[in-house]
Order: structure tokens, then sequence, then C-alpha cells
């Protein structure tokens, strides 16, 4: 058995939402037993580690070309590298 993890002292921080996701985010932690904050920083959590799985295999990048090719991102100039390496396996 090893040592338990060391835990990471949490900080407030403010963010705008939407009412009606709030209210939202309030109805599914009330039902399963979570504060407001505990049900956020899980979705965030979750998320986090979804995004690092989905840059591991490349979708992000896709993703971010594919938007600029469109121009529905900044920096609209897609280089020929960027578009062939979004095809390649890691």
């Amino acid at each position: 058995m090893g040592r338990p993890p060391v835990k990471e002292a949490k900080q407030q921080y403010t963010i705008m939402l939407k009412p009606s996701v709030v209210k939202e985010i309030d109805r599914i932690a009330d039902r399963i037993g979570l504060t407001r904050s505990q049900l956020m920083g899980n979705y965030i959590e979750f998320g986090m580690e979804e995004t690092k799985g989905m840059e591991r295999v490349g979708i992000i990048k896709a993703v971010s070309v594919f938007k600029r090719m469109r121009g529905t991102l900044p920096n609209s100039e897609v280089s020929s590298h960027e578009v062939r390496a979004t095809g390649k396996k890691k």
C-alpha cells in the first residue's frame, strides 16, 4: 500500500451561467445528493479528462483545423502540414 494522494487545496472562482443552466445543475445535484459546487467541480474535472483523451488521439487538433478551414476560428490560414497531421495515427 502506498501513501494516499495529497489533496490539492481548492480555490473559489466565479463563472457566469444562464439561470436555466443553474436550475438544471441544482436539480441534478439535489437528486444525487451533492452540492452545486461539488457537481460543477465533478463536471469540470470529467470534461478535462475527456478533453485530454481527445487530445491524445488527435480529435481536438482535427476539429481546430476543420473550424479554421471553415473560417470559424481566428487565424483561419491552415497549413498543409496541419491537414496531413490530423490524419496521422500516433
